[in-house]
């Protein structure tokens, strides 16, 4: 078996879902959790300067949906036909979008305009967005695209946590229950499921 690491910091979000994937396929692989006080040292080591990063047999690998897209395509998880492959990656994109602004907006430095940019996704862009989110999961049986477990619902889980918090909106879970239910079933899976209840605990 291939000699595989995940390198990321002590928290789900961008790394989660390759953590959960390597699970769900069987891969062991040796979980690396970076301390903010070296990743100085690490960064010029990386790809891209950036994590995640996957290691196969001393071979990196850098960019977590790329990372995803191929362990997805590896363990069954992509779609069946080009044009579900095209779905599939439509979905997350929509769904990665969100994510971005949200936290392009905490990320802002200047504590007003960070105050007035979530003020504004909250007011005109959350509802009609996250309302389109639900949708979307509704009509794929609880699954972001094509009606089924594929990799993108691991994106999805790994980063949801991460993505209620940023958002400050207190009632996310209540006023959209699918989110959290599509979080769990990836959580719940019984490979995935062992590795989460072993993995560090941490809120994002």
């Amino acid at each position: 078996m291939a000699k595989v690491k995940v390198t990321y910091f002590n928290v789900k979000a961008l790394g989660e879902g390759i953590r959960m994937l390597l699970a769900y396929g069987g891969q062991e692989f040796e979980d690396i959790r970076v301390e903010r006080d070296s990743w100085p040292e690490l960064k010029p080591k990386t790809p891209f300067g950036q994590l995640p990063m996957l290691e196969i047999d001393g071979k990196q690998y850098a960019q977590s949906i790329a990372i995803c897209r191929y362990l997805g395509r590896k363990y069954g998880l992509a779609g069946t036909t080009p044009e579900e492959d095209l779905i599939i990656d439509q979905n997350l994109d929509f769904f990665n979008d969100i994510r971005l602004k949200t936290v392009a907006a905490n990320y802002e430095s200047d504590e007003k305009v960070k105050a007035d940019k979530l003020e504004d996704l909250k007011k005109n862009h959350f509802p009609v967005l996250f309302s389109k989110l639900d949708q979307m999961i509704k009509e794929n049986n609880g699954f972001l695209a094509v009606g089924r477990l594929t990799w993108a619902d691991f994106v999805f889980a790994g980063v949801y946590d991460a993505l209620r918090m940023f958002t400050h909106l207190p009632d996310l879970d209540e006023k959209y229950p699918s989110f959290s239910k599509l979080r769990d079933t990836v959580r719940s899976l019984p490979k995935v499921k062992e590795f989460c209840d072993s993995a560090p605990k941490t809120d994002l």
